[in-house]
């Protein structure tokens, strides 16, 4: 499998929570993911099964698949079951240190400003003076920002850090499709071309 199916696999669990959530439909879904399929090299027979990215996959068979994973918003601050890994979209693109594109993303100051106003509408415990405390440091070039530091600065519900075996950075969906957006540019160019002519897609 190569690295960038994983990446597909990633898009498609992204686009699979926008077909649950009726803001595409599986023919929508299937489309966005043969475009970048065929932008990115990757064959038919590679991507086209439902076991890989949801490809084909019926309505119906999306929601029995997440029926089981839809919950609130983890302000308990477990892991929700219907968040998607950023370590698992980062590794299609840096294998050895998916840890460290994460930190390239949380550098960013439109990244930081989109996670503050994701917080601000979805968490009622969320610390607003820990993040512009963040700012703040983030001006010394020695400072990284961490999922972990975050999430302890602000205590930020969007992003989960999990330890273990099966751990790494687990983000909402829209927080996710956010990453995936600047990590992969046709990503974000079809999900543009989806909101203002879905007649762009074909």
């Amino acid at each position: 499998m190569t690295d960038k199916l994983v990446d597909l696999i990633g898009i498609g669990n992204l686009l699979e929570s926008l077909v649950t959530e009726d803001v595409i439909t599986c023919e929508e879904r299937d489309q966005i993911m043969a475009k970048i399929a065929k932008e990115n090299g990757i064959a038919e027979h590679e991507y086209k099964s439902p076991h890989i990215a949801g490809y084909g996959m019926s309505k119906r068979g999306v929601l029995e698949r997440v029926v089981r994973r839809k919950s609130p918003i983890p302000h308990d601050k477990t892991q929700d079951e219907s968040y998607i890994s950023l370590t698992e979209i980062a590794r299609a693109h840096s294998e050895d240190a998916p840890g460290y594109v994460i930190q390239r993303w949380l550098r960013s100051e439109n990244t930081l400003a989109f996670l503050n106003l994701w917080e601000k509408e979805n968490n009622p415990d969320y610390r607003d003076d820990g993040y512009i405390e963040l700012l703040e440091k983030k001006k010394t070039a020695s400072f990284t920002l961490t999922p972990k530091l975050w999430i302890e600065q602000t205590k930020a519900v969007g992003i989960v850090s999990k330890q273990g075996k099966s751990g790494g950075t687990f983000a909402h969906p829209m927080i996710a499709c956010e990453f995936a957006s600047w990590i992969a540019p046709e990503f974000k160019m079809l999900l543009l071309k989806l909101s203002l002519d879905r007649t762009k897609l074909s």
